[in-house]
């Protein structure tokens, strides 16, 4: 039988249904508020420790299997997590200008890792610090943090002198271990007399090349994961100092990231181009100071699942040790409360990439989160739900016109406006190609091509030139010139097409790629002329050489003046040699190669002795790490020790050139002059058959052909001449690079 609800039944369920909300964000507001917000710990050591590169997803405790971090995972125990920390930009530079003023890109005015510096309009963390009666001592892993980027601002301590800290790394790696940088930090922490202490740490593992060192290269399979494992162990290392001097149960401790890593994910191997959650989601841990020895931090094992982001940590790191007014960009947030549960505003998530642009032509990207979606401006625009897709596979852009347009409203607010990079310098620039950071192309406008549909650019481009470093030059060239032909914006291959074709023999069409990268550069991009002038010294073309040095100089670049010393010299001009490098060294103390250019005068005219001790001085200045990139060191000691009679150390030399710079036929060439002079004819054989490897074009042949014929077979001499006119028809054989 229906029966109709009474009133006062109806009022009832009436009232509950109205009280059922309230009752549920009664409810939330309980489990949000899990303690109170722990009290400020004034005068508290701060340890503000970045390890670069690192994929939150690639950590146990955000849920990756593969992890082999045990300090890390102790950390986390002691520490507060936070499971959506996001990046304003995938690149070091920029994300550490943000973390150390707590303002975003579009503020501090920091796009690129070249380019760029931190300017002092903005008080940075370290100042802040400084002024509250703090010694600040920090120690970077790699030259893109160099003092001369405006990061050190603040800083008593700075440590960032790589090249002469790090003995025993690979040549041409501007990078030093986590270890030794952790090392050297602690160091700064044994001599500070202060008993406020603020420690930066930057470890750049596992930023690439993914090179981890034993046990990690044979205990973990994948070469990144083991890369993270050699960070890892730095950084227990270094907390295990902390422990050892009393400071770790005292002091705020903050782990966390400047950016990830694409790892093939979109498309990207490494980071800067675009903006999925694998390259801008990253790690961030909070242990705060204990309340007495023994005892665990407040918020030990607590989670945050709010979206936060590398502005906060200046705030939350100041909140927390009691600074006083400071001045703070509207975009950064203290954490301190969040992490006691206390609800924060809503807010969205700003990022932003300007290298597709910078680098390669492309569009610049920008991007909004709030956590559970992402909207990325691009001339293809994208549109995620990052809760039931977190690998960003499926582009909703089509499917949620409305809350895109609520994002891109938002975003056209807020993004940043572009400012054009300064030149950088061509050791600075040779620093940084070497740390996988290119050079940078022309400053586009207009209607850019979609990141997207020019990733495979990129990969071509990486392919070259991992071809060539691994000496398989026809293929590099190969690739270069499909790459070139797809987009002939991209300095950096041409570059590398150049000198692919130079080492191939064909110095014209050499000289005609060098110089487009001139072409497509603005007039400021000095290092530019610098590279024509250096492949037309390579190529045996000095007169070139000098006017696109003596151009360099017209624009405010010292540099021309080593360039020109060396032109000089390769035109059999000592004196004016001699006068050039002069030039070059009371400009700069960094002209390595101009020492080596008087060491040459000085052997011209017999002083063998007096070469060397200028050799020996070089050696002493700039340490083994500074002789990573010089070419020639070795071969000019070798040739000098041969001339004084001390064959064992000039062999040991010439060795040592053909290691570090198998493309110098000079060095190859001397050793097996060596090894014939002393009559070990199967060595020298041998030396002459590398030699054909490492440089493949007509000079390396015609050197083979005049050493086989000074050794006496006249036959094998013919053999290679022939050789030469079937690989290289219609080029000359003949002449290899100037002294």
């Amino acid at each position: 039988m229906n029966r109709r609800t009474s009133p006062l039944v109806a009022l009832v369920a009436l009232v509950a249904l109205v009280a059922l909300p309230l009752l549920l964000l009664a409810s939330c507001t309980r489990k949000a508020a899990r303690t109170a917000a722990p009290s400020v710990t004034p005068g508290a050591p701060v340890i503000l420790i970045v390890v670069d590169t690192l994929r939150s997803d690639r950590l146990p405790f955000y849920g990756h299997v593969g992890a082999v971090t045990p300090a890390l995972s102790a950390l986390r125990e002691d520490s507060v997590l936070f499971e959506s920390a996001w990046s304003p930009v995938p690149l070091t530079l920029p994300a550490h200008a943000s973390l150390f003023t707590g303002a975003l890109p579009g503020v501090h005015r920091v796009l690129d890792n070249g380019g760029y510096r931190l300017g002092a309009t903005l008080p940075t963390l370290a100042e802040v610090l400084k002024g509250q009666g703090y010694g600040t001592g920090g120690a970077v892993s790699s030259i893109v943090l160099g003092a001369s980027s405006g990061i050190a601002r603040g800083f008593d301590f700075w440590e960032d002198r790589i090249e002469p800290e790090a003995p025993g790394l690979p040549a041409n790696r501007v990078q030093r271990p986590g270890s030794e940088t952790a090392r050297l930090l602690g160091g700064w922490l044994d001599g500070s007399k202060s008993g406020r202490l603020f420690a930066f740490l930057h470890l750049y593992e596992p930023h690439s090349p993914y090179e981890p060192p034993e046990p990690f290269r044979s205990r973990v399979a994948d070469p990144y994961d083991g890369e993270v494992a050699a960070a890892d162990a730095a950084v227990g290392a270094f907390l295990d100092e902390l422990k050892r001097r009393g400071l770790y149960e005292k002091s705020l401790v903050v782990f966390l990231s400047d950016h990830g890593e694409g790892l093939g994910d979109h498309g990207e191997d490494e980071h800067g181009v675009f903006l999925y959650r694998e390259a801008i989601q990253v790690p961030l841990l909070l242990k705060l100071p204990s309340a007495s020895a023994g005892e665990k931090p407040p918020l030990a094992g607590a989670r945050v699942a709010t979206p936060v982001q590398l502005t906060d940590v200046f705030p939350t790191i100041a909140t927390a040790v009691g600074v006083p007014d400071y001045a703070m960009p509207p975009e950064a947030r203290s954490l301190v409360r969040l992490a006691a549960g206390e609800l924060a505003p809503e807010r969205r998530i700003l990022a932003e990439t300007w290298f597709p642009r910078i680098r390669f032509g492309w569009s610049e990207l920008h991007a909004l989160t709030d956590g559970k979606w992402q909207y990325v401006e691009a001339p293809r625009p994208e549109f995620y739900d990052l809760e039931t897709d977190p690998r960003q596979a499926k582009n909703l852009a089509s499917e949620k016109p409305g809350p895109l347009r609520a994002m891109k409203a938002e975003l056209e607010k807020r993004k940043s406006t572009f400012v054009a990079p300064e030149a950088v310098d061509d050791e600075h620039a040779r620093k940084l190609a070497s740390l996988g950071y290119l050079t940078m192309t022309t400053a586009a406008s207009g209607p850019l091509p979609d990141p997207k549909d020019e990733i495979e650019t990129l990969g071509l481009l990486k392919q070259g030139l991992g071809l060539a470093k691994a000496g398989r030059v026809p293929e590099s060239t190969e690739v270069l010139k499909r790459l070139l032909d797809r987009n002939p914006r991209i300095v950096d291959a041409w570059e590398a097409y150049a000198q692919g074709l130079a080492r191939l023999g064909r110095t014209d069409e050499a000289l005609a790629a060098i110089r487009k990268t001139v072409e497509l550069s603005p007039p400021d991009r000095t290092n530019y002329l610098i590279s024509v002038a250096n492949l037309s010294l390579q190529v045996g073309r000095p007169d070139e050489a000098l006017r696109n040095a003596d151009l360099a100089i017209a624009r405010g670049d010292t540099g021309g003046h080593e360039v020109k010393a060396r032109a000089y010299l390769a035109m059999g001009d000592d004196a004016k040699a001699e006068t050039e490098a002069r030039r070059s060294i009371e400009t700069g103390e960094g002209r390595k190669r101009s020492w080596l250019v008087l060491a040459t005068v000085e052997a011209g005219r017999g002083n063998f002795q007096e070469a060397l001790r200028i050799t020996d001085d070089v050696k002493a200045k700039v340490g083994e790490r500074g002789l990573g990139d010089l070419i020639g060191f070795h071969f000019l000691r070798g040739n000098l020790l041969g001339r004084l009679g001390r064959w064992d150390e000039a062999e040991a030399e010439l060795l040592e050139e053909t290691r570090k710079f198998p493309q110098n036929l000079n060095g190859w060439k001397t050793l097996a002059f060596v090894y014939g002079s002393r009559g070990r004819m199967p060595e020298a054989r041998k030396v002459i058959d590398e030699m054909l490897r490492a440089v493949p074009g007509p000079q390396a042949w015609a050197a083979g052909a005049e050493l086989l014929t000074a050794m006496g077979d006249a036959a094998g001499a013919e053999r290679l001449r022939a050789d030469a006119a079937r690989r290289f028809p219609g080029l000359s054989a003949g002449g290899g690079p100037p002294r």
